[in-house]
């Protein structure tokens, strides 16, 4: 700031004067006095106007002026006050310009300067609407950069366009109809390079008529259909630029997220003169996934192509001088192709596509794809069907093929199978078919010619396929068949069959139209839509991953829908180094190949040495020796097994199911281990494995001795089993010492037995008809035909063999209890409800002492009846000679307490107690105390002097001792005393009888009534009556007795008795149980006996002493329990010793 000079400074101020003051009179105001006080003044003067001044300012005022209108320019445009009016203009034009039916509307529209000046026309909110206002699409913001220069003087120049946020609505939009390949000719291609050229050259035109060098969209999304029915793919171009370059060339470039996947593109089209002649696309990383792979409802691929393409397009256009040109290369680095949810990986995958003009034919040429390993080279063509073929019918014929195709082997080590492959046929438009009526594949390892036919309709396509395999490679077989088709079969396949070659085979598939039911329904052949015939020869076939390889087998392989068999013919299985056994015949079938898991039965009949069998039967995955005590080298022998079993085919399990079998045919098998103690060998029958057992059904030998054996032993962790063993079979006396020692003293003879072993005991049932069984502390025996068995619980306790559980049943006789037997034999014995006859109820208790045993016997009842008779044999002699019989048991101390015995007659004794001495079965010592059934008592004892036994005996109950040792039924009283002596035949001595009565005997009876004399009268009558003939009184009786060889005799025996008596001598039994006794029976006999006391005459009247004068002779023969008394009636009148002439006479 300037202020005037000092000179001025006093001059008054005019008012009107102009003033001028030259630049020297200029000061500046802050030099002044005034700009240093502390509130200066400053004085506002106007400045001195000159021409320029005035120029100056008119300049000023004119660019103040443009700038002011710029300004105002600016801020109409930049406040929007034009937004408004150029929203309804724009939402008016755009009105008008909608065809019938649709119509848009804009949310805003702004004009605002951009760089470098340029108005950008901004229109937001872009929606494009169809019928009831349904939204068809999009624009969230579009751009026009206009020239303002241009637009000044009148021209439109939009420098670039852009728009971003475009979203459509395929659902709303209409329907442009479905792309159908077969709608469009292959010669037809021209037309449509040529229409793209047309197309090239019309955008071409619209730029270069807006003078547009750019247009950018970005943020275009929209929905486009999947391969998988009911989803869609969500397309969002990030990116879109198209460009006219300066020399010409248009050009796009982008990125395009595809699934979250990016694809660029790129494209240039060169022209000229203003004509497009050449196009150049390239696609990276276009994800074919979406479009061309199906998926079920959980995303699980099922069928289709998964991977990314490079896509390079070559297009050349026709001119007067050349033809159109067309090339396309399409190149997948890697990727994977799905069927039936199976995918195998490819990778190098390159399709090289040209037109040929002359042919008018799209010519696949240097093609190939690296398959899961495998290489196909291949070309082909394709051209229109009716170049080929008169038939009009719209459609396309097909011609491929494979040079020098390889095939990786699926077995290591194995070569590729090189091979050359020709498919042609036609493809129908109108009814949608495709035939390859000609399918043939060559290569060194066999041939095969086949035929494919495809109708599509609106359901699943209706498909066959049916292939002659001759003279191939079973491995060429596996590789050319398809993994989609019959997928489970073909795993098995695969997996199980091994080298060798096909003689011929026969596929046949076909699946009706329908037949796929969709996305996520697995495809389930039946045995209408597949059938497989294979002839193998020299194969190898795995059963199972833990199985041994069937070698060097021939086989027939049959496929039936889900169903596969093989039937096997012969082969050969490697159980371990240098061993093998035979597969003479066998099948495996898989019932359900589609079943999970997969199983599979097998059923195959092998031969070999036992040891190999069983060394395989040992191995997984049977592991039938797992948990036994048993070894491989425990077996020897030949055998036939066949194995029956299920095998889980999709697993790595060593172990089978529950219901795998094997059944072995053996002969003369030996194990050197025993079977649960036993050492059994020579075994010939069958041999089964189960997974719950292994078990065995034939016959073979047990310690030497042949019998019938059924043997089971468990398999597994069952602690509740433990096996069994079961042996049958006639035993000798020989073999059952070996079997069953220490029982020679008590069983003798052949035994049928039946052994159970079960856990750690056995039992053991024998049947005893055949067999001799002898207890002769108690003087029993069972003779061989009478049925008997014995059964009890075989154990080991220590060194003892304790036989426990024993039950005896016979005809009338039993017993239950324990042993314990050592390796001297019998050690101890408790029986309990012993019965050696019908109604015995005894126990019976046995110890080993040193050199014999104590046996005490106590109950409440006993039979007598053998025992009596086995007394009565020893004291007959009838045994051995020797006053009785003999075994080796040693020392036998017997004591007993019986509350009741029965002997002979069913008659009674009680409180029966003694004790008896035996050595080596004959008595050496014994006393008996009794009572008789009548009260009275009995004693009696044994004793033995200087190597001779003498026998006492005392009673008051004869009659009753008679009727319990079965001698005499008819005798009550009687006091007895007998005393007899052992001599080298038996026994001698005298018996002394008083005070008994004879009662209601028939033989008294009948001496008494018979007739005799002359006049016929009896004696009795000859008494006149008085004689009783039933009851009679007895005084005394006495006899001389001689028991040896089994013959009881007396001699020099007399009967007194108040009116008879009678003397006699003869034999009362024999060894057969006979009686002959002869004697005089004298009544009156206390008279008659008088004439014999007379001296002198006594002897002669009476015919010796205690005979009377009058009595008659007689005999009684016969049976002793009933005997037949024979009288002479003529020796009733011969007195004394005149009788004597008419006495019997015995035998001798």
């Amino acid at each position: 700031m300037f202020v005037l000079s000092r000179k001025r400074r006093n001059d008054p101020y005019i008012r009107g004067e102009k003033t001028h003051f030259s630049r020297r009179e200029w000061e500046a105001l802050h030099a002044l006095p005034s700009a240093q006080a502390h509130e200066p003044t400053i004085v506002h003067c106007k400045p001195r106007r000159t021409l320029v001044h005035a120029c100056a300012r008119m300049a000023v005022l004119i660019s103040l002026l443009v700038a002011i209108l710029l300004a105002l320019a600016v801020y109409i445009i930049e406040s929007g006050s034009l937004d408004r009016f150029l929203s309804a203009e724009a939402n008016q034009q755009i009105r008008n310009a909608m065809p019938d039916g649709y119509h848009a509307r804009i949310a805003s529209t702004k004009l605002r300067l951009g760089s470098g000046l340029n108005l950008q026309l901004k229109i937001d909110g872009v929606e494009m609407l169809g019928s009831e206002n349904v939204p068809l699409a999009a624009i969230g913001e579009m751009a026009f950069s206009l020239d303002p220069w241009r637009l000044m003087l009148g021209q439109v120049s939009i420098n670039s366009v852009s728009a971003s946020d475009i979203n459509f609505n395929s659902a709303a939009l209409p329907s442009t109809g479905t792309f159908r390949l077969t709608e469009h000719r292959v010669d037809t291609l021209p037309l449509l390079v040529e229409q793209i050229f047309d197309r090239t050259d019309f955008a071409r035109g619209i730029l270069t008529a807006a003078d547009t060098r750019i247009i950018k969209l970005s943020n275009i999304a929209f929905p486009v259909g999947s391969a998988s029915p009911g989803q869609t793919v969500a397309v969002s171009v990030q990116s879109a630029t198209f460009s006219l370059l300066s020399d010409g060339v248009m050009r796009a470039d982008g990125e395009i997220l595809l699934d979250d996947e990016t694809m660029r593109f790129s494209a240039e089209a060169l022209a000229k003169d203003g004509r497009t002649g050449s196009l150049q696309a390239e696609v990276r990383n276009l994800d074919l996934t979406p479009f061309l792979l199906r998926g079920d409802d959980a995303g699980k691929p099922v069928l289709g192509l998964e991977g990314a393409a490079d896509v390079a397009l070559s297009l050349e256009r026709a001119d007067s001088e050349s033809d159109p040109e067309a090339y396309a290369e399409v190149a997948i680095g890697q990727g994977r192709f799905v069927a039936d949810t199976i995918a195998r990986d490819f990778e190098n995958a390159s399709l090289n596509l040209t037109y040929d003009t002359t042919k008018n034919s799209i010519e696949l040429s240097d093609s190939s794809i690296d398959f899961d390993g495998s290489v196909f080279p291949f070309s082909g063509g394709i051209i229109d069907l009716d170049r080929i073929d008169n038939n009009p019918e719209p459609g396309y014929g097909l011609d491929f093929l494979v040079s020098g195709g390889r095939f990786k082997s699926r077995e290591p080590g194995m070569p590729p199978l090189i091979f050359d492959a020709k498919f042609s046929g036609e493809y129908h438009g109108e009814t949608p078919k495709l035939l390859l009526d000609n399918i043939a594949v060559s290569s060194p390892q066999g041939v095969m010619a086949g035929s494919f036919k495809a109708v599509f309709g609106d359901a699943s396509p209706e498909l066959s396929f049916g292939a002659r395999i001759e003279h191939m490679d079973t491995e060429a077989v596996k590789q050319l068949w398809p993994f989609w088709i019959a997928r489970k079969p073909r795993e098995w396949v695969s997996r199980n069959l091994h080298g060798g070659r096909v003689a011929s085979a026969d596929l046949a598939v076909f699946i009706p139209e329908g037949r796929m039911e969709g996305v996520g329904v697995p495809l389930e052949l039946d045995d209408s839509e597949l059938r497989l015939k294979l002839n193998i020869e020299d194969t190898r076939i795995t059963l199972n991953n833990t199985f041994p390889d069937v070698m060097e087998s021939d086989a027939r392989v049959s496929i039936t829908g889900s169903r596969v068999d093989v039937e096997i013919d012969d082969g050969r299985l490697s159980v371990d180094k240098g061993r093998s056994v035979d597969l003479d015949s066998g099948t495996f079938t898989i019932a359900d190949a589609y079943e999970k898991p997969l199983t599979g039965q097998v059923d195959v009949n092998l031969s070999g040495a036992v040891e190999n069998l069983i060394r395989l039967a040992a191995a997984p995955p049977i592991n039938a020796l797992n948990n036994t005590d048993f070894a491989v080298d425990d077996f020897s022998g030949r055998a036939v097994v066949n194995v029956k079993s299920n095998f889980m085919l999709e697993t790595d399990s060593s172990t089978l199911p529950a219901n795998w079998a094997v059944s072995a045919d053996i002969e003369d098998v030996a194990l050197s281990k025993p079977i649960r103690g036993y050492t059994v060998g020579g075994l010939t029958g069958v041999m089964r494995a189960q997974p719950s057992q292994i078990a065995f059904d034939g016959s073979g030998s047990v310690s030497g001795m042949p019998v019938d054996i059924n043997w089971r032993e468990p398999l597994g962790s069952a602690e509740s089993d433990s096996g069994s063993l079961t042996l049958t079979g006639d035993i000798s006396e020989a073999q059952r010492k070996s079997l069953l020692p220490g029982l020679g003293q008590y069983v003798g003879g052949p035994v049928s037995l039946t052994l159970d072993s079960a856990g750690d005991d056995s039992r053991v049932a024998l049947d005893l008809t055949r067999t001799v069984l002898s207890m002769p502390p108690l003087g029993w025996k069972k003779a061989s035909g009478v049925p008997a068995t014995l059964t009890f619980n075989l154990g080991q306790n220590g060194d003892h063999t304790v036989i426990e559980n024993l039950v005896f049943n016979g005809a009338g006789f039993s017993a239950t209890g324990l042993l314990n037997l050592d390796k001297d034999g019998l050690d101890s014995a408790t029986l309990t409800n012993v019965a050696l006859s019908e109604g015995d109820n005894l126990n019976l208790a046995v110890s080993r002492t040193q050199g014999g045993y104590d046996v005490t016997v106590t109950g409440k009842q006993f039979l007598a009846q053998n025992l009596l008779t086995r007394l009565t044999g020893e004291m007959s002699g009838a045994t051995d000679g020797t006053g009785g019989t003999s075994d080796n048991s040693g020392l036998v101390d017997l004591s007993y307490d019986i509350g009741r015995v029965i002997g002979m007659n069913n008659r009674p004794m009680s409180h029966v107690n003694g004790d008896m001495l035996l050595n080596n079965g004959k008595i050496q010592t014994a006393t008996f105390d009794a009572f008789t059934a009548t009260g009275q008592p009995l004693s009696a004892f044994l004793k033995g002097n200087s190597g001779s036994k003498n026998i006492q005996l005392n009673t008051s109950g004869t009659g009753e001792l008679l009727r319990f040792l079965g001698i005499y039924q008819k005798m009550t009283g009687g006091t007895l005393n007998v005393n007899m002596s052992e001599t080298a035949a038996g026994w001698q001595g005298i018996a002394n009888l008083n005070t008994f009565w004879i009662v209601r005997d028939e033989q008294l009876k009948r001496m008494l009534s018979a007739p005799t004399g002359r006049d016929g009268k009896s004696l009795n009558a000859t008494y006149r009556n008085q004689i009783n003939q039933t009851d009679q009184r007895f005084q005394k009786a006495q006899a001389a007795f001689d028991i040896s060889n089994g013959v009881f005799r007396v001699t020099d025996a007399f009967v007194r008795g108040d009116q008879v008596g009678a003397t006699f001598k003869g034999i009362v039994r024999d060894a057969a149980g006979n009686i002959d006794i002869t004697g005089t029976f004298m009544p009156a006999y206390s008279l008659n006996r008088i004439f014999a006391e007379i001296p002198l005459l006594g002897p002669i009247l009476g015919n010796g002493q205690d005979k009377g004068l009058f009595g008659i002779t007689f005999r009684l023969t016969g049976k002793t329990a009933k005997p037949e008394l024979i009288i002479n009636p003529l020796s009733a009148i011969a007195p004394g010793v005149f009788r004597r002439i008419f006495e019997f006479q015995q035998n001798d």
